[in-house]
């Protein structure tokens, strides 16, 4: 009879099995499966796990959002499904910078994004200053990426002397935007644009300003180079 009694939760606070097994409690509500002590949470083991609302999946909430206890929950969509489906996800963690992708039937495997496959434009800036060194790096820009636009855009108009400037590469320092182009003495807010019109170029390439200080005393400028990338 105790026995029974013990199975209905009349007489103690959990049910074990076995006699060193785990044990089943209750906790405000909720189920709780803690070890034969009943001192330590223990692992369930099963085939498979189901919820029957779209509450979803709570991982790590034995604390009430403290420190590193936050939770985090996957949960599937409330509305919008058709069919199930299975995701399996890979088998290893994957490498930095590696994104998830799907076979379209619920494979997952991780990807690396070339950066040479991306579309877009893209604009990188570059400060010209009165003071700056006869050679300023900008950025390299990538392998096949095309050059649509170089713009120059004065803040502070040069003052004194007769300063220069080119956009290119070592070797070729006026690819991109020639002196002729650019009055680095004309009035603050001026911008001057150049397109390119070049064919991509098989290999990564390193920008640079070309200067030359003169006697300049003050002027400053923004150098705005507009490229795409491709796939």
């Amino acid at each position: 009879m105790a026995q029974i009694l013990d199975l209905k939760g009349t007489s103690i606070s959990s049910l074990q099995i076995e006699k060193a097994g785990v044990r089943l409690k209750n906790a405000t509500g909720d189920l709780q499966v803690k070890n034969s002590a009943d001192s330590a949470f223990t692992k369930v083991t099963a085939s498979q796990f189901e919820t029957t609302n779209d509450v979803g999946l709570v991982i790590n909430s034995d604390a009430a959002s403290t420190g590193a206890d936050w939770k985090i929950t996957v949960a599937r969509p409330s509305s919008g499904m058709t069919a199930n489906y299975t995701l399996t996800l890979p088998s290893s963690a994957g490498s930095p910078s590696q994104v998830l992708t799907t076979d379209g039937s619920g494979n997952a495997s991780w990807t690396t994004v070339s950066a040479g496959a991306t579309n877009g434009v893209y604009v990188d800036t570059t400060t010209l200053n009165f003071n700056s060194t006869a050679s300023v790096s900008m950025f390299t820009l990538p392998s096949n990426a095309v050059v649509s636009r170089v713009e120059v855009i004065i803040d502070t108009a040069w003052a004194t002397g007769s300063a220069t400037m080119t956009v290119g590469i070592s070797g070729t320092t006026s690819k991109y935007l020639g002196s002729n182009s650019v009055d680095l003495y004309g009035s603050a807010g001026d911008s001057y644009v150049t397109a390119p019109s070049l064919a991509a170029n098989g290999s990564a390439e390193s920008l640079i300003i070309t200067y030359a200080a003169s006697t300049s005393t003050a002027g400053a400028a923004r150098v705005l180079v507009y490229y795409s990338n491709p796939a």
